[in-house]
């Protein structure tokens, strides 16, 4: 089977996070929605009513009918045992609707980073990244919560009551909401201009989490190199134009988030003007006017409430947007016919592979065939291209040019998940979740018997170190492997890729940060897991590469000679003068292997 026979890769269309991809998740839990929105307008509708019955009481006190306060004092309190009622029941489901959504999509972007390729991450740093996700997903959730609790019943009270006002007086009612209605329009207008500023502001913040994030990565680093001062006085300057940056959009956002009290104050004066008129000229009964004067009141904490979701939605425009680009399409995926990956399909070939980065050449039309079972060592210069050359097997990259086969078929064309999960890497920096030593070895692969995980720390010579750690296996290693020494971590690394028993083999300068002897001893049991299955080993010291099957040669993003130890030292090129270079370096790794 070859691989143009195979549908090419499906593109997929990346969303766009905007309201209406947010509506999307909400539509999602339509219980909680239509719960939230009956419950806000019942609440709504018997919130109007109180104020109404407060009327009827005036009217009945000034026209002498107490015999009827009895049934409107029951009335009062049998709507406001409604209200509370109905607006639990909005807090209850607003509740549940707002946690939900924001678990989805937080999930769904999360999802979405593991999906992304190196590139990504190669644009965004990691403070950013955790600034997206949390203050920006956090900004959705108030927009939802807040829309959720307030929206429906605001919305509802104010239709209601200006029905019951109309009722009362049509023209007054006409001339208090034609006053609101020009004012509200004048402030959705002022606050059209206000998402960028956020999104200024949402930026600038994780900018101050991405130096917070390397600040305390680097923490030894700082200390060693004594940049506490410096690192101090870079967090100082962002960290001012954070504060200038949320002043310029405060000064301008908190008029527009007071409008709704001055659209408030302006129609309670035009009320008590021309309704004091209509008052005194019995036009209009002290009751109805003592209405009008309460619901104007409830209007100003109606309209305050839908300001804030106003401002909340401006605000979450500009999160949105920074939410945008987490979404976009991964470019390595599956295609739409991914095939399973066999151990026996372990021959590895790269014809004609070219590879660019940000428009920058790194590997040039590079060429290799090696049957299955064999190691094979790539040796040259730092920066040649090795570590790139052996990531195209992962499909950490795609070729931009060439294909990379294994067993004959595109790597592409495999299910992603089969072909790496066939694949271990022993990169040079080690990576270490803050978790304990044995959930790092194990790294997901629960079932794996004791036997299997004490023989790889063995090999790994791990196991001499195990009486030095507080806990053993059990010990907490700390974020990225704080606990442990670089040679340490990269001998977790080496008997975590043991342990996954995979069908090929990576090992990328995996004895750099190991002392010589020691590494002499991890190369010599390495041997029997390096013979049964491919491997590839990228090396600098000649004696971790001298045995391979294969040692190829790499300078600047091309294979330049390629034969085994004995071979390539004979033809007196590039690698026998890097050996002869390492031989007078005097070294020790070398010495005890060859010996």
């Amino acid at each position: 089977m070859v691989s143009q026979a195979l549908p090419r890769q499906q593109e997929k269309a990346a969303p766009k996070a905007n309201i209406k991809w947010t509506f999307g998740y909400v539509l999602a839990h339509k219980r909680a929605l239509y719960g939230s929105l009956l419950c806000g307008v019942f609440g709504g509708l018997m919130v109007t009513m109180e104020p109404f019955i407060i009327g009827l009481i005036v009217d009945h006190v000034q026209t002498g009918q107490m015999a009827l306060l009895g049934q409107d004092i029951f009335l009062l309190i049998f709507f406001g045992v409604l209200t509370v009622i109905g607006f639990y029941g909005q807090r209850y489901f607003s509740g549940d609707l707002s946690y939900s959504v924001n678990y989805d999509i937080r999930q769904t972007l999360f999802d979405h980073l593991l999906e992304l390729d190196q590139s990504f991450y190669n644009r965004y740093s990691a403070g950013d990244l955790i600034s997206r996700m949390h203050s920006d997903v956090d900004m959705i959730w108030r927009l939802i919560v807040l829309a959720a609790l307030r929206f429906s019943s605001a919305t509802t009270a104010l239709i209601f009551t200006f029905i019951l006002l109309a009722s009362v007086n049509l023209t007054l009612t006409l001339v208090a909401f034609a006053v609101l209605t020009v004012s509200t329009s004048f402030q959705i207008l002022a606050g059209l201009s206000l998402a960028p500023k956020f999104e200024k502001v949402q930026a600038q913040g994780g900018v101050l989490s991405a130096l917070i994030q390397d600040a305390t990565s680097g923490i030894q680093t700082i200390k060693t190199f004594g940049r506490e001062t410096g690192a101090a006085a870079k967090f100082a300057e962002e960290n001012g134009v954070y504060r200038q940056q949320w002043l310029y959009f405060k000064r301008r956002n908190e008029p527009v988030g007071m409008l709704p009290n001055m659209i408030s104050q302006l129609t309670m004066g035009v009320v008590v003007m021309y309704g004091g008129v209509m008052t005194a000229t019995g036009t209009l009964s002290i009751g109805n006017f003592t209405q009008f004067l309460i619901y104007l009141g409830m209007i100003s904490s109606l309209l305050l409430q839908l300001g804030t979701i106003y401002q909340r939605y401006q605000q979450s425009r500009g999160a949105l947007t920074r939410l945008t680009p987490i979404l976009q399409a991964p470019k390595i995926m599956n295609r739409t016919t991914a095939l399973p990956f066999s151990r026996s399909q372990a021959d590895i070939s790269f014809e004609h592979v070219s590879l660019k980065l940000d428009g920058t050449a790194v590997l040039d039309d590079v060429s290799l065939t090696f049957p299955a079972g064999k190691v094979v060592a790539f040796v040259g210069a730092t920066g040649c291209g090795k570590t790139l050359l052996v990531s195209l097997l992962a499909r950490v990259y795609d070729p931009t040019h060439g294909q990379v086969k294994i067993g004959d078929v595109d790597v592409r064309d495999y299910d992603l998940g089969a072909l790496r999960e066939a694949l271990a890497f022993v990169p040079q920096t080690t990576f270490l979740f803050s978790q304990t030593l044995e959930a790092n070895l194990r790294m997901g692969k629960t079932e794996t018997d004791y036997d299997s995980v004490a023989s790889a720390v063995q090999i790994s010579r791990l196991g001499n170190d195990l009486p030095q750690l507080p806990y053993g296996m059990e010990t907490m290693v700390g974020e990225k492997g704080v606990m442990l020494s670089g040679g340490q971590k990269q001998r977790v690394a080496i008997a975590r890729a043991i342990i996954r028993d995979p069908a090929i083999l990576v090992l990328d300068d995996a004895l750099s940060s190991v002392d010589t002897h020691t590494a002499a001893d991890i190369l010599a049991d390495l041997r029997s897991v390096l013979r049964s299955r491919t491997s590839l080993i990228i090396a600098h010291r000649i004696a971790t590469v001298k045995d391979a099957d294969i040692i190829v040669f790499m300078d600047k993003g091309r294979i330049v000679d390629q034969g085994t130890h004995e071979q390539l030292i004979a033809r007196g090129g590039q690698y026998a003068r890097m050996v002869e270079r390492e031989l007078r370096g005097d070294d020790e790794t070398f010495k005890s292997v060859t010996r």
